[in-house]
């Protein structure tokens, strides 16, 4: 990655920090480089890395905070349509944004850190605003305890088929798509139904 040019906004410097971390992270684990290391593929100095992030964890962490409130960005669905139309929306952002960011992702969903509390923390803002959106709208006021482990079900499919698919070039988006959205019908069904209330 290009060095950062020497004048910079503080907002601008530390987005294209940011930037950089997100190649970085998709390409290398965690702990893969020290931070002199880091600093020196970016162009910056170490200190400066410091001064924004407050060191390797802190860069690591704002990266994939900055990714997941992109991915809760793009699946907010539109209002004032049919749930079905919201739906449909809603997963064809999310495979747009998958596919124009396919690596650092797919880092983030199968990066080993699944055991990290704070990393979880934030990848969970994802699986739980898209478990909210649903609820919101269907209409379902409290949701149960059934309905809560069928939609977060869901989720989890989508999240791991999207990072299986960074890989599988022969499958087109509107297959994607088309395939999470009809994974989701025995879901709404039963949620139509009554039988998760």
């Amino acid at each position: 990655m290009d060095a950062a040019p020497k004048r910079m906004t503080t907002e601008a410097r530390r987005d294209h920090l940011l930037a950089f971390g997100r190649v970085h992270f998709a390409a290398h684990a965690y702990d893969a480089m020290s931070m002199d290391a880091i600093a020196e593929r970016a162009g910056v100095s170490k200190g400066l890395l410091y001064h924004y992030f407050g060191g390797q964890r802190g860069f690591y962490m704002e990266t994939v905070r900055a990714v997941t409130d992109e991915v809760i960005a793009v699946i907010e669905p539109p209002t004032g349509v049919s749930f079905e139309e919201a739906f449909r929306a809603m997963v064809t952002s999310f495979a747009g944004y998958v596919q124009d960011n396919g690596p650092i992702y797919q880092a983030l969903v199968r990066g080993g850190l699944g055991s990290d509390t704070e990393v979880n923390a934030l990848l969970d803002r994802v699986r739980v605003r898209a478990h909210d959106i649903i609820v919101e709208r269907l209409g379902i006021v409290s949701p149960s305890s059934l309905t809560q482990i069928a939609i977060y079900g869901w989720v989890s499919f989508v999240e791991n088929g999207a990072a299986e698919w960074v890989e599988c070039q022969d499958v087109s988006p509107e297959v994607l798509i088309d395939l999470f959205v009809s994974a989701f019908d025995p879901v709404l069904s039963t949620l139509q139904n009554g039988q998760c209330e």
